[in-house]
C-alpha cells in the first residue's frame, strides 16, 4: 500500500484478465501497477489501452515488484498453482481465477502458504457474487427452503465449445467442461448446501461430438485430432449427511443450452438462477418468482473484485474460502478417476 492505494498486477492479459483491470480501476483506492503475459502482442495492447505503468513478459519479475500488494491471476488453468504460490511466498494477496488450481495437492499447498504468508487466497467463482447467488444464499440461510436435500446442477452447452488450446489440452486445463464451467455451478450449489463433507463421488466421461468433423461450435472450429479432454461429463455426489447432488456439463451436446440448478427442500424447491421458488401453503400448491425491486447492473465479477479488497484491508474471511475450493476440487477430480477405474470413489 502506498499513498493510501493498493497496488495490483494482473497476470495474464487475455479477455478475463481485461475484464478484471477494468474492474479494479473502478476502485478509487486502487492502481493497476502491472502486468504479465508472454503474449506480446496481448501485454503491449493492453498496457497501451489501460495506460499501465509496468508490463513484463516473466510473472515472476512482476510478482518481485516491492509495491504491489495483490496478484490477480487470469492465466490458464495450469498456470494458477506456479503463480499463485509464487505470490503468496512473495507476500502478496492473491485472487486467482476458477478453478483454484486444476489438483487438490497443489491448493492444499496453497492454502498452507497463504496460512504462512498470512495472506488472503480466494478463488474468483464470481456466480456467489451475483444477484441471484447472493440474494438465494441469504434465502437459505433464513431457512425458507428448510433442508436442501438434493440439488440437479447443469452447466450444459450445446455447441460453445472454446476452441483454444488453453481449453482443450489436458495439461493446460485439467479437464474439459468440468473443469472450465462445472466447476462454476458445482461451487455455488455447494455452498447453497452449506459445504458438507463428501463421503463418495461417482462419475462418467464422454468425448462423442469433439471428434467428430461434422460437428461445429459458435466459438470457432478446433482440430478433433488434437482434442485431448471430455465434452461431456456428469458426476453424483454423495454427502455424509446423506444428501446428495447431480451434477452434468457439456461444451457440445444436442439438447439445448442449461446453466442452472433445481434445489430440492423440504419447506420449498427452488429453480436456480430464475429463484422460482415452489412450496405447499394451507393445502395448496404455492409457486412464486423472485424478482429484484432495483437490479444490480454491476458485473459479478467486478463485486467479486471490490469485496476481495475489503477482505484485504479489514482482515475478514473472503466470501469463497479456499478449503472450500479444495472440496470442489477433490469432488472433480474424483469423477475422473471414478470414471477411469468405472468404480464409486469414497473419500
Amino acid at each position: 500500500m502506498k499513498n493510501g492505494r493498493y497496488f495490483v498486477g494482473v497476470v495474464g492479459t487475455g479477455g478475463i484478465g481485461r475484464y478484471h483491470i477494468e474492474g479494479w480501476r473502478k476502485l478509487e483506492d486502487v492502481c493497476v501497477y502491472g502486468i504479465a503475459d508472454p503474449d506480446t502482442h496481448n501485454l503491449e495492447k493492453t498496457k497501451k489501452d489501460y495506460d499501465i505503468q509496468i508490463a513484463v513478459k516473466d510473472y515472476k519479475n512482476l510478482i518481485k515488484i516491492e509495491e504491489i500488494d495483490i496478484i490477480d491471476v487470469c492465466t490458464p488453468n495450469y498456470f494458477h498453482y506456479p503463480v499463485t504460490i509464487a505470490a503468496l511466498k512473495s507476500g502478496k494477496h492473491v485472487l486467482c481465477e476458477k478453478p483454484l488450481a486444476t489438483k487438490s495437492i497443489h491448493i492444499e499447498k496453497m492454502i498452507e502458504a497463504a496460512k504462512q504468508n498470512k495472506r488472503k487466497l480466494m478463488a474468483a467463482q464470481n456466480q456467489r457474487f451475483s444477484y441471484a447467488g447472493k440474494k438465494t444464499k441469504e434465502i437459505i440461510d433464513r431457512d425458507e427452503l428448510g433442508e436442501i436435500y438434493f440439488a440437479q446442477c447443469y452447466a450444459v452447452r450445446r455447441r460453445e465449445l472454446p476452441a483454444r488450446d488453453t481449453f482443450i489440452k489436458k495439461e493446460l486445463s485439467g479437464g474439459g467442461p468440468m473443469f472450465d464451467i462445472g466447476v462454476h455451478i458445482l461451487d455455488i450449489v455447494y455452498w447453497f448446501m452449506g459445504c458438507p463433507k463428501v463421503h463418495s463421488v461417482k462419475g462418467v466421461m464422454f468425448t462423442k461430438l469433439a471428434k467428430n468433423k461434422g460437428v461445429t461450435g459458435t466459438w470457432g472450429r478446433w482440430d478433433p485430432e488434437k482434442y485431448e479432454v471430455e465434452d461431456f461429463a456428469a458426476g453424483f455426489v454423495l454427502f455424509k449427511d446423506k444428501r446428495a447432488l447431480h451434477l452434468t456439463c457439456s461444451f457440445l451436446s444436442n439438447l439445448p443450452s442449461n446453466f442452472s440448478a433445481n434445489l430440492y427442500g423440504t419447506k420449498a424447491g427452488m429453480i436456480w438462477p430464475e429463484m422460482k421458488m415452489f412450496s405447499e401453503l394451507n393445502g395448496m400448491h404455492r409457486d412464486s418468482t423472485l424478482t429484484p425491486i432495483v437490479p444490480e447492473n454491476e458485473p459479478s465479477h467486478h463485486i467479486e473484485i471490490r469485496e476481495f479488497l475489503e477482505c484485504v484491508k479489514t482482515g475478514k474471511d473472503v466470501v469463497v474460502k479456499p478449503e472450500e475450493s479444495l472440496e470442489v476440487i477433490r469432488m472433480l477430480e474424483a469423477m475422473y478417476i471414478s470414471d477411469e477405474k468405472k468404480r464409486e470413489v469414497v473419500f
